[in-house]
């Protein structure tokens, strides 16, 4: 292969993103969610992933354990479509979960789990996330996090983050070198954007230079405005630059 051949093959690559979901979503859901983003660059790549636990919306498990006549003539019926599936990254304790401990495990699934989604998809180049997505979006940026699932994220988008528990800390600091765009509401009364703001600070502690924030007016969604829209495209432009002046070095 000539040298020019290889520089283009390296110019080529598109930017990959893992994509996380928010609790109670899935990975259809999510791309329901963004697909106002899908087209706004084609050189990057999305992919999806579903939360490795399966879980029911509290208000649900209620109502699933009240007799109903309703409930037992439709019961039987069948559909072609694909049902929906309430799924996590892991389980809340108290709601969930018997104890706090029950936690420590479902961590260790999901490393275990998130080892072999990032062995299977191959190179990725870091993770977009909305609500507990994004919670496990900013930890995957962490130090620990590098260290234990054996990658290293270049940048990561966050749609209304969270410090989550101990078990996902951010006290051993992001990964150096790591672009952020961090995307909260205002309005937000499920993740209150003083929350995100937190992981935000973290993010700035490390690479100030290279933290980019969007603040909306409205609640817990990912923003469907054309000023978010362009910071988006810009932001993903610039990443792109960055991986092909690196890929071309490293060819």
């Amino acid at each position: 292969m000539t040298a020019s051949r290889m520089v283009s093959r390296c110019t080529d690559r598109k930017l990959r993103l893992l994509c996380l979901h928010g609790m109670y979503q899935d990975a259809v859901t999510f791309m329901g969610k963004t697909k106002h983003l899908h087209r706004i660059n084609s050189n990057v790549e999305l992919i999806f992933l579903d939360g490795p636990f399966i879980t029911m919306p509290p208000i649900l498990a209620r109502q699933s354990k009240r007799p109903s006549a309703a409930f037992s003539k439709i019961r039987h019926i069948h559909s072609s479509k694909k049902k929906m599936e309430f799924r996590a990254w892991w389980r809340l304790p108290g709601i969930h979960q018997e104890d706090s401990s029950s936690l420590d495990r479902d961590r260790d699934v999901l490393i275990n789990f998130l080892r072999e989604k990032l062995d299977e998809v191959g190179d990725v180049d870091g993770v977009v996330g909305f609500s507990q997505g994004a919670s496990l979006a900013a930890w995957m940026c962490s130090e620990q996090a590098c260290t234990e699932l054996h990658w290293s994220p270049k940048l990561a988008v966050l749609f209304g983050s969270y410090v989550s528990s101990p078990q996902f800390s951010l006290d051993s600091g992001v990964v150096p070198d790591i672009s952020s765009l961090h995307v909260f509401g205002l309005n937000d009364y499920v993740i209150p954007a003083a929350k995100s703001q937190q992981v935000m600070d973290i993010f700035q502690e490390t690479l100030d230079n290279r933290v980019l924030t969007s603040v909306h007016a409205k609640g817990h969604v990912v923003p469907k405005c054309d000023a978010f829209k362009q910071l988006f495209e810009s932001f993903l432009t610039l990443q792109n630059m960055r991986l092909r002046r690196n890929t071309v070095e490293v060819c």
